[in-house]
This record gives structure tokens, sequence and C-alpha cells, in this order.
């Protein structure tokens, strides 16, 4: 979906239309570069929780461009820290560790 006036905020049916996403970036790059549009603040979360997390790296399989390793990339690293202690600190419990 693209944004004819290059504000990603405005969603008047009048401002949208379809294109391709090669063309939406290579306009969206040219009217940064000429100082036009608002571009929005992209955000991904990523995992919310420790079990979201552990299910992604369950899933991944290093080296591949899957789904779990998409959810793992796209988590802030001060949560995955956060979900690596927590891991270990349950580990540690259970004597696996």
């Amino acid at each position: 979906m693209d944004h004819r006036d290059g504000d990603e905020w405005n969603d008047a049916p009048g401002n949208l239309r379809w294109l391709c996403k090669a063309c939406n970036t290579r306009l969206g790059l040219a009217m940064a570069r000429a100082g036009e549009g608002r571009r929005t603040r992209q955000f991904n979360p990523g995992a919310e929780t420790l079990a979201q997390y552990v299910q992604a790296a369950v899933e991944h399989r290093r080296g591949e461009h899957d789904a779990g390793g998409l959810v793992i990339h796209e988590t802030p690293p001060e949560r995955r820290s956060k979900f690596a202690k927590e891991i270990w600190r349950r580990r540690w419990a259970h004597g696996s560790g």
C-alpha cells in the first residue's frame, strides 16, 4: 500500500494506492531523499512472553530464514537478555544448568 503524498499517517482513501513492494520502496526512498513525506516508526515486537520466545527458539533452525528466527531477531535485545536470564535461572533451579 502506497501513500501518494508520502505521509504514512494519512490513510484517506484518495491518498492510498496499490504498488508492488519494490516500487513502494523505490518511491519512498526518492521522497525521503527529497525531504518529502512522513514515515511512521515501524515496530515489530518479536516475542512478548518467555513462552513465545522459547517456542520460536524450538522452531528455529540455525542458518535458516524461518518464522522462529524472525521472532527471535525482532525481539529487542534487552528482552532477549531478560528471557535468557530467566531460562538459565530455571535450568539451574532444576539442576540442568
